[in-house]
This record gives C-alpha cells, structure tokens and sequence, in this order.
C-alpha cells in the first residue's frame, strides 16, 4: 500500500509540474499501455451482450494498437465475468480498485449490477464509463465518476409513449422484469403516462432468472391493452409474447433497445413481426452517419466474424469516447486529467454523432428513434 501511495504522490507532481513523465504499476497505468476493466457476464444470461459490445470496442482498440496506441500506449481490456451476480460483481471491482490495476472500469452490464459498485468506485475516485444501461440509478445523484454514452430508459419509453399516442392509442399495458431494470421501464411508462393524464391498464412481471409468466399473461391479457411495453429482456420476454400470441387478445408490443442483442429475435421466429422497437445507435448497415462506415470496415479488418449490431456500434463508440479522452488527456496520463478531458467534451465528432459532457452532466447522447421487426427478423426504420 505504501508503494501505491508513492505512486499516486509521484503521478500528483508530474502533473503539477506539467511533466510528460508517466506512472508505473498505478492505476492502470504503464509506460506502454493502459488497462480498461470490464466486470461484466460472460457466462449468464447477459453473455450475448457482452459479447456484442466487446466486438466493437476490441475492434477500435485493435485499429487504434495498430497504429502505434495513445502516445505510445497499447489499450487493453480486460473482462472478468460476474455471472451477473451483484455479489460477485461488488467482490470484482473491490479486488482491482484495491490492486490499483484498472485505468477505469467501463461497459459494466446490468442495472443493479452498476449501481451496486457506485458506492467503490465514487470513493476511490476510479471512472466508470459507458455502462450499458439507461437507468435513472446510475443517473440521479450525478456522479462525477460515472459517465455515459447511451440515452436513458426513460427518454426511450417516452418516445415510445409519444409514437403510441400519435397513433391513436390509449389503453397501454406494461410487462417487466422484476429487477433493477424492469422496475426503471416500469416507472418510465408510469410517469410518461402520467404526464398526459393517463395511467397504465395493467402491469405483469416476472421474477429476475424467471421465464414462469402465467401471472403476468392473466394480468396483463384481462385488461385487453392496445399497446404493450415491455421492460424485459431474453427468456422471460419470448416466453411472454408467445404466451400472449395464443390468447384471443393481441396488441403491439414494444421494446428496447437491448431487444435486438442476442437471440430473443430467432427465437421468436414468426411472432417478432411487428414489434416496434427503440434504438440508441444509428443503423449498423445505414449509408450515414460516417461512423457507421467506420464501423463496418474496422469489424471487417479486426473482428470479421462478429455479428454487425447496434450493440456492438455502441461498443465500437464507446471506444473511440475513451480513445479521445486519452489523447486530450495529454501523456502525464491520471485518472484525474481523464475525467477533466471527458468533462469538456462539446460536440465532440465521433464520425456525424456529437457527444458533449460537461462538470455537472455526464448523460451523454440523447438520441432515439423506433423500428420495427419485418417478417425476416430484420429491423426495418
């Protein structure tokens, strides 16, 4: 610990002094390279995102190494699965902020799983960049350490609400699973409701790990809706709507953005035509904005077996989001001179999308828009 403490005093005087000089095994940090950590499920029931999201980042990091790194430093990133147990989550993140080992912790997957580190990484004072979810947890009380990439789950459903309405349509159900996640749509779809003096004809929910919705099929199928969203995500969301496409009553359904991670959609076969879903990234296969096409050719060249998804695009940003922030970071690399690089962010181009932070916002991109499945299980604007 005494030699960690060094360290810090030492990186402290570097940039004090405004010196190009770099810090050795502190905080990630090595003369030629720097560590990203990932505490995220490799081996549960979140695998499949994580490993779309990696695609795209080991691709840019791959591009960028090539190329001689950031002032001469390899990027690396190293996964560790939790399972996505919080538990094992929490006992991760301790290890390598004790160890002083990671640069900054990015692309944590699961709501309860991020918010459950906040309290570790707030106190040592270690950044937490892109995590893959939109909850207003991890949002509201602003964190100086936490920042992110994609719009929340409550700018997604109030564009889902919004369309809805525009359509015509009132009576609106809401299905979710009960966890950290579904209970943030839950609220989303409350409070969008409310907003326009509406409220919700009924809510069904599944149990986290569950697939059992016999209950939220009575709940939500008695109350004949038009329209339902649903904040739930693999097993328990096929399970749902094959259930509620044997019944007499068949609204529209609506999910988000994650839906299209995995293989939620080839399960579905036939019954995924027709639902509407929000995205937070541009097309992958769009002719615009540029990024994409920066996108494609780096997954070509480095990743050239990975599935081309929205996923794995908001991984290939979020790589070029923490690139960027070393290069204004300047060589005396620290943690400190990483936050401030990312806090002045204003419109910064990251290939036709804009991307600004500021010392009291740090929500990122904004954008939303809703698509649908075809009758081939591709996404259709």
């Amino acid at each position: 610990m005494r030699f960690v403490s060094l360290i810090k005093i030492a990186a402290a005087l570097c940039s004090a002094l405004g010196l190009a000089c770099s810090v050795q095994a502190g905080q990630g940090v090595e003369s030629d390279s720097v560590t990203f950590v990932q505490v995220a499920d490799i081996s549960g029931s979140r695998s499949a995102l994580t490993l779309e999201l990696n695609a795209g980042t080991l691709a840019y990091f791959e591009q960028v190494n090539r190329q001689g790194g950031v002032f001469g430093r390899q990027l690396k990133l190293v996964t560790v699965d939790d399972g996505y147990a919080v538990p094992r989550t929490v006992q991760v993140t301790r290890e390598w902020i004790e160890r002083d080992a990671a640069f900054a912790f990015v692309s944590s997957i699961g709501t309860a799983n991020a918010e459950a580190v906040l309290p570790l990484v707030n106190a040592a004072r270690v950044p937490l960049v892109a995590p893959l979810s939109g909850a207003v947890a991890l949002r509201e009380p602003f964190s100086r350490q936490v920042f992110h990439i994609r719009a929340s789950y409550a700018q997604e459903v109030e564009r889902m609400v919004e369309h809805v309405l525009t359509l015509g349509i009132q009576r609106v159900a809401v299905f979710y699973d009960d966890d950290a996640f579904g209970q943030d749509v839950r609220r989303a779809v409350d409070q969008a409701l409310a907003r326009r003096q509406l409220q919700a004809v009924a809510a069904g929910k599944v149990e986290r790990g569950s697939s059992d919705v016999r209950q939220a099929l009575r709940d939500i199928a008695d109350a004949r809706p038009q329209v339902v969203i649903c904040g739930s995500f693999g097993k328990s969301l096929v399970s749902f709507i094959k259930g509620m496409k044997a019944l007499s009553v068949q609204p529209q359904y609506y999910a988000l953005s994650f839906f299209t991670a995995g293989a939620s959609i080839r399960q579905l076969g036939p019954d995924a035509r027709g639902i509407g879903v929000t995205q937070v990234m541009p097309r992958p296969g769009a002719a615009s904005p540029p990024l994409v096409g920066e996108f494609r050719a780096a997954m070509a060249a480095h990743a050239p077996g990975a599935r081309l998804s929205y996923i794995s695009l908001e991984g290939y940003l979020t790589g070029k989001v923490l690139v960027e922030a070393l290069r204004r970071s300047g060589r005396a690399l620290t943690r400190e001179r990483f936050v401030e690089a990312l806090e002045a962010f204003h419109n910064v181009d990251l290939g036709g999308l804009y991307l600004s932070y500021s010392p009291t916002d740090h929500s990122g991109l904004k954008r939303v828009e809703i698509t649908v499945v075809d009758a081939g299980g591709q996404i259709l604007h």
